[in-house]
């Protein structure tokens, strides 16, 4: 290290969580009078600036109070006295989606830029552990810094230090800072305990606090540039600051300490000669044994987590591409839907504040988080719908002009059962399905359940379900076919959807409906039976499972765990209570169609008035090797943990599970029954599963924490169903333990006790070979996202059925348009192996360019194109958007 001063850069900040253990509207006056604060300290020439916490969105909540303030806050902005950004809300790292984390630094850093200004540092100072791409996701949108606080990891035998290189699967990188958000509060204020909001620090504390500091930072090897940011939860500036600095400057000559950006900071330590900075890689979630990411917010409140996967689903996977593939629409009631989607983004992505959408807060606030998705998914819905009709008009008049239309969202062909209902815009005695050509589909079940007119209250509400329910309406004569809707109901085998496309069958009238197939499953007693698996279940409600292929057999899996509960909304504290569901007796009953068995096992335990009955429904499709779990939770008991368990033959040393744009690597712990203060949980968004041949892998369409552990001779997957706590916060948790902080419960939650009926749905393929990293998450991603079907009036010009977008080598994320002529096209895909892949993606439109471009839209790197398909290589772990212009 060189003989020069060390040089101390203060920031002030605040943590300012936009809604937590009080909802919003009680802290936007707050924020309000926060801002008025940082406005009239920052007309002072010697106040640098100010730092947002890292996000944008409080921004637009004053301005919604004060709309009269934009320009005075735009002139602070733009001269960079108020730092905004780089997010919208600064959210959690692993439950959002990757497609979640690019839209909110997208619309951070475009709301920021139309104040004149924003952050140039990937600054996340309370998220609860940073996911693994986050480094490549900051550099493409041309960010060579981070700081975060929670969670650090590096490789066995490396040495943590604050100051380090964090690297993405890809190889990205950025120079990040592993700091609290708080360290400098004691310069101005005595103690956050003790009427903080009116006593400042006198100068001998403020000397003796910055001593302190710095000797820490010593010991943990920090060079010569030192950060202390100025700020906690909800802090409002307070004056004194300068003089503190000024103060601090003539105490210790030897350091040169000044008023400082975030942004400053970071490039004096680039420019820093011989500090030593290891490298970390991945996520940051740190040792098992470190709490602090608080892991367990995933499992809290998963009421919230559905619906905030259901609309990340929709907007995601089924909009954006169904806009992009649908061709400018002209004529007097065209619609540009992306405004909407635009607007149901942001109510999403303001649900994604780390508070927020992990549900660790008090009961009011849960109420707006869930009222905010649900509001979103219902924009989302309307947009689906509205895309979908311009598709079905779009599509060529068949047998008939009434169609059921199947949407295939993923860039790949797909088989499956189709079970719908749809409302049909169109009069026909819906008896038969056909295809284009006129043979009728094979098996195919079609019955008509209403036929109603069109008017100005059915097209209003023209849901298949609202339609049903209305009875007023009824047909009237002089009409023609096209003033009806007509309710069918249907189930077929749609065999091989286009990739990224769809495929139209006609309804007709004629003709009788095709005979029933040879049944190809099969039930008994206590079994279900298809072509892949034979599933039987044993009297404590455990099954065996049987693959037909090899004739392996997998016994005693998929069992109940509940373990009491004394934590909070954020960490799982075990009480010591224990329940074991292969002790029970089960109730068991199945059956079969000629193409769907089922079995439902019931199983109930527990004191009256505390009861639990859980009902697991076990499907076994014809032509599917998955098994499917719906498990409903009927919950009158708090402060528990219920998990599903499936016990595997063999020990492992990781298993796998995937987050933003990532499929990584997990340790499988030895757990330690006589050690309780220990999370061994594990974040997951579509799937989980252990290495090899014969070995599972669990799909998920709910459970987002799992456990990984050996026990025995076994590794066992368990899935977090429910969790249920009656506290916000306890500081004196057995896996936590903030006691210093004061000995007690903070906050209480009614709501988060989850009392009522819960369902949870996953699945159980049996892998007989080992998948490539690309090929398993794609194929979790069609049981994420199954084949979708709507009722449609054909009368346009396009073919039957038809493929938008074909993806290999690669995992696609979302393909979207730009402006309401279309004529940009942007598709992203990532490759989550280790090494390179050889990509392709096929559009069906015609284009004359295509290049990679980073996410604010610049190019990085030509792309290869043969007539209408675009080659190019993805390094391991890459995430690559293409931008396509179109003729």
């Amino acid at each position: 290290m060189s003989n020069q001063k060390k040089v101390v850069h203060i920031v002030p900040s605040t943590h300012w969580d936009r809604e937590w253990y009080l909802p919003f509207r009680r802290y936007q006056p707050r924020l309000v009078r926060l801002l008025q604060k940082v406005m009239k300290l920052t007309d002072s020439p010697a106040y640098k600036d100010f730092l947002l916490d890292g996000q944008s969105i409080m921004l637009e909540d004053y301005l919604e109070v004060l709309p009269e303030d934009r320009e005075r806050l735009k002139e602070k902005v733009s001269s960079g006295k108020i730092v905004p950004g780089p997010w919208y809300t600064v959210p959690d790292m692993v439950i959002p989606c990757g497609e979640s984390l690019v839209k909110n630094l997208e619309i951070g850093r475009n709301l920021s830029r139309s104040f004149g200004g924003g952050q140039r540092v990937g600054y996340s100072p309370d998220s609860f552990g940073p996911c693994s791409q986050l480094p490549q996701l900051y550099r493409l949108f041309g960010y060579r810094y981070a700081m975060f606080s929670r969670g650090q990891r590096f490789p066995e035998g490396v040495d943590p230090a604050p100051c380090f290189y964090w690297e993405a699967p890809d190889g990205s990188r950025v120079l990040t800072l592993q700091d609290a958000y708080s360290t400098g509060l004691g310069l101005l204020v005595p103690s956050v305990w003790r009427s903080f909001d009116r006593q400042l620090a006198d100068a001998e504390h403020c000397r003796q606090v910055f001593q302190l500091l710095m000797e820490g930072q010593d010991r943990q090897g920090c060079g010569e540039n030192r950060l202390l940011i100025v700020g906690i939860d909800h802090f409002e500036p307070v004056e004194g600051l300068e003089n503190v600095i000024s103060m601090l400057q003539k105490a210790f000559p030897d350091y040169e300490i000044h008023h400082s950006t975030l942004e400053d900071y970071f490039k004096a330590l680039e420019q820093e000669q011989g500090a030593y900075r290891p490298t970390a890689y991945g996520e940051q979630r740190g040792a098992f044994k470190n709490h602090y990411n608080l892991s367990n917010t995933l499992s809290t409140r998963i009421d919230i987590k559905q619906k905030n996967r259901e609309v990340e689903n929709r907007l995601v996977s089924f909009c954006q591409p169904l806009y992009a593939q649908n061709r400018a629409v002209a004529g007097f009631d065209a619609l540009d839907t992306r405004p909407l989607m635009e607007r149901a983004w942001k109510l999403l992505t303001a649900s994604h504040a780390h508070d927020s959408i992990c549900g660790c807060n008090c009961d009011e606030t849960n109420d707006d988080v869930l009222h905010r998705l649900t509001e979103a998914g219902q924009l989302a819905r309307e947009v689906e719908k509205l895309e979908q009709t311009v598709l079905g008009s779009r599509i060529r008049k068949g047998p008939s002009a009434a169609a059921i239309v199947v949407y295939n969202p993923l860039p790949f062909s797909r088989s499956e059962w189709i079970y719908g209902k749809a409302a049909v815009p169109y009069q026909i005695s819906a008896q038969q399905l056909v295809t284009a050509g006129g043979r009728p589909v094979e098996g195919a079940a079609v019955r008509q359940t209403f036929q109603k007119r069109r008017d100005i209250e059915t097209m209003k509400k023209d849901e298949y379900e609202e339609i049903l329910a209305d009875t007023t309406r009824c047909p009237l004569g002089d009409m023609t076919e096209k003033d009806y809707y007509t309710g069918v109901e249907y189930a077929f085998y749609a065999e091989n959807i286009p990739a990224g496309g769809y495929r139209a069958y006609y309804l007709t009238s004629g003709g009788a409906q095709s005979p029933a197939p040879v049944p190809a499953v099969s039930a008994g007693k206590n079994e279900i039976e298809n072509d892949c698996y034979r599933v039987t279940a044993n009297k404590n409600g455990t099954i065996d499972v049987t693959v037909k292929k090899n004739g392996k057999v997998f016994t005693n899996l998929h069992w109940f765990e509940d373990d009491g509960d004394a934590g909070d909304s954020y960490t799982y504290s075990p009480s010591g209570a224990h329940s074991d569901t292969r002790g029970l007796k089960a109730e068991i009953e199945a059956s079969a169609d000629g193409h769907k068995a089922g079995m439902t096992i019931r199983l109930a335990y527990g004191e009256s008035g505390a009861r639990v009955r859980i009902v697991s429904k076990l499907t076994l499709a014809e032509k599917s090797d998955v098994i499917d779990f719906e498990t409903t939770v009927h919950n009158e008991s708090v402060n528990h943990r219920i998990r599903a368990i499936f016990a595997w033959p063999g020990q492992y040393a990781n298993s796998y599970s995937d987050t933003a744009f990532d499929l990584a690597a997990r340790p499988v712990y030895e757990r330690d029954l006589d050690n309780p203060a220990q999370i061994l949980t594990h974040p997951l968004r579509n799937m989980v599963c252990l290495p090899g041949t014969d070995t599972p892998v669990v799909f998920s369409r709910g459970p987002q924490e799992y456990e990984a552990y050996q026990a025995g001779d076994s590794t066992h997957l368990a899935l977090t169903l429910l969790r249920s706590v009656d506290k916000v916060y306890r500081t004196d948790c057995l896996t936590r333990d903030e006691s210093a902080c004061g000995v007690g419960v903070r906050w209480l939650t009614e709501k988060s006790g989850m009392l009522g009926v819960y369902t949870q749905s996953y699945g159980l393929y049996i892998q007989q070979d080992p998948a490539e990293a690309n090929a398993l998450l794609n194929r979790s991603l069609a049981y994420q996202l199954p084949l979708s079907s709507f009722g449609a009036y054909t009368a346009g010009t396009e073919e039957a059925e038809q493929a938008f977008i074909q993806v290999e080598g690669a995992v696609f994320s979302t393909a979207y348009a730009e402006g309401p002529e279309k004529k940009t096209l942007f598709v992203r895909i990532y490759n989550a192996g280790t090494t390179d892949s050889n990509c392709k993606v096929t559009l069906n439109r015609t284009f004359h360019a295509a290049e990679k471009v980073d996410l604010t839209g610049a190019r990085t790197e030509a792309v290869s194109i043969e007539q209408n398909t675009m080659a190019f290589r993805a390094k391991g772990g890459e995430i690559v958007t293409l931008k396509i212009l179109c003729d």
